[in-house]
């Protein structure tokens, strides 16, 4: 009887084991993608001044837009691995104070020099050609759109 019992016991760790390993190696993690949102966090080293927004979206359709901290931006993007192409970029020619024109344009500088970017953990590293970081970023909630 004992034999039995104990028979039962391991047949039902084995198959509870077994049911675990399954669920939870069932939905493997999805890899990190650049298509979204993403707000800016420091241009070339220099954080963003305080309460603005510069802010880039990448769509599934390899356009690229966003704000450069007074005007919007747009232009497209090739990628593949890691490298990143960032095509001419187009703005809108709003003035703001002197100091978001400022950072607006090295804004506009280091992603006409990004060359390849690095995902981490929802954050977004764009280098230029030499390994330099130009654009440092943090993946907003904002869905992706076309």
């Amino acid at each position: 009887m004992k034999n039995i019992l104990n028979i039962k016991k391991i047949t039902f760790l084995i198959a509870l084991s077994t049911t675990i390993t399954a669920c939870s190696s069932a939905i493997p993690p999805s890899p990190e993608t650049l298509q979204g949102s993403w707000k800016i966090q420091t241009i070339q080293d220099k954080e963003l001044l305080d309460n603005s927004t510069a802010q880039l979206l990448f769509n599934e359709d390899n356009n690229l837009s966003g704000s450069g901290s007074c005007n919007r931006l747009s232009t497209s993007y090739n990628s593949q691995n890691n490298a990143l192409t960032i095509n001419p970029i187009a703005t809108t020619r709003k003035m703001c104070l002197p100091a978001l024109m400022e950072q607006e344009t090295r804004l506009l500088q280091a992603l006409s020099k990004v060359k390849r970017f690095q995902l981490n953990n929802g954050h977004l590293s764009m280098y230029d050609q030499q390994g330099i970081l130009q654009i440092k970023a943090e993946r907003t909630k904002a869905s992706p759109t076309k």
